[in-house]
């Protein structure tokens, strides 16, 4: 029989309650140049007021303060009643040669409308590089923190946001105009939309580009892309694809359309298609494996002594012929199935991503396979193709 076990007594109970939080005192930045900005932060749970010394002065238990010190000093809170303890510390080092950094750069400034009328809001956006002060003009609100605002002018105006630090700074500027009435206004129209190409392979890149006239917001369908600013965008439609262009203002607006035609994928032939015509339009993920394999033979006959092609890990039941052919998309005519004999002559099937020269331009060429690809078969690796015996004759 086990011996009992001895109870523990409450005290151990006690001790395993979790304590009060440690007082924080934080300095951001602990380096800077003298009479540069410092943000001092701290937090005293349970303390309601602190004195910060040097200087001190009575604050809330947790606040923050910006500090601007012209030698390295040691910031110091303590407890706000009489003889109280302190509660944290935190040192600024003041360096006269510290290196001043990355000048405030402004990587965007745009806002959400270029004409309005009078009182409608815009919302003023930007994207700032390096640690800087933001200031906005007119008006010249200081915006450190911040990356919009929302404006509401009542006449034409040019703002004029500028970032700036220790190192150097930047401006930008973008104007919004006020209409008026809104009959002063011209509807926003369309003078061209076109596509670089009207007829495509699957896959294939096509350029849309257009040309708008007067203030407007620029929508394109399919996928609903607001693209105001721009003139054209490259798009790779898998079917034939009707792209709609619409354009308006506060007055109106009118759309165009252009359709790219997508033709359908390269087929290629099985011994069946001497029998049968239907066999010749049968894609990858219809066939059957024999099919399958007789093809990808061709596929390998046809390419040079030497070639290296991508081999993808699939399993090898024959559905597993569906899911490559899905995964490829438009590039399932450039897949092998071809044989693969192990060492204890078990014979299986392997998916093989094309022919290639060198082992270097098949992982170029695996770049630029589909996603859908490359993210089912993250594990494919290069390999040399082999001609094995029984394979067609070399074309």
């Amino acid at each position: 029989m086990p011996l009992p076990l001895p109870l523990l007594p409450l005290a151990a109970l006690v001790l395993t309650a979790p304590g009060p939080q440690s007082p924080t005192v934080v300095a951001e930045p602990r380096e800077v140049r003298p009479g540069d900005s410092v943000l001092l932060s701290w937090s005293c749970p349970g303390v309601p007021s602190v004195r910060l010394d040097p200087g001190g002065l009575v604050l809330p238990g947790q606040s923050q303060v910006t500090v601007r010190p012209s030698y390295t000093t040691t910031y110091r809170v303590f407890d706000a009643q009489p003889g109280g303890a302190e509660l944290g510390q935190a040192e600024v080092r003041v360096v006269p040669n510290l290196p001043l950094g990355e000048p405030a750069r402004i990587c965007t400034f745009d806002a959400s409308a270029a004409a309005v009328l009078p009182g409608q809001p815009v919302v003023l956006r930007w994207a700032c590089a390096g640690s800087a002060k933001v200031r906005l003009e007119p008006g010249g609100m200081e915006l450190d923190g911040k990356s919009e605002v929302t404006v509401t002018p009542q006449e034409s105006t040019r703002y004029t946001i500028t970032a700036s630090n220790a190192a150097g700074g930047q401006s930008r500027t973008v104007e919004v105009s006020v209409l008026g009435h809104a009959q002063q206004a011209a509807p926003a129209m369309v003078c061209s939309f076109d596509a670089s190409s009207r007829k495509v392979q699957p896959g294939q890149q096509v350029v849309l580009r257009w040309a708008c006239q007067g203030h407007s917001k620029v929508r394109l369908e399919p996928g609903g892309l607001e693209l105001d600013g721009l003139s054209s965008i490259g798009v790779m439609p898998e079917k034939t694809t009707v792209y709609t262009l619409s354009v308006s203002n506060l007055t109106g607006g009118i759309s165009r359309s252009v359709e790219v035609e997508v033709e359908p994928p390269r087929l290629v032939l099985s011994d069946k298609d001497l029998v049968d015509p239907v066999e010749a339009r049968k894609p990858l993920d219809r066939e059957d494996l024999p099919e399958a394999e007789r093809r990808g033979a061709r596929q390998r006959s046809r390419a040079p002594a030497g070639s290296w092609t991508l081999r993808l890990v699939v399993s090898g039941y024959a559905a597993g012929l569906k899911q490559v052919a899905r995964a490829a998309g438009s590039k399932a005519p450039d897949v092998m199935v071809l044989p693969y004999v192990r060492r204890d002559g078990l014979r299986w099937w392997q998916a093989c991503y094309g022919a290639y020269p060198s082992r270097a331009a098949v992982l170029k060429a695996w770049k630029a396979a589909p996603e859908d690809l490359r993210r089912t078969y993250r594990d494919a690796f290069p390999l040399r193709l082999q001609h094995l015996p029984g394979d067609p004759p070399p074309e």
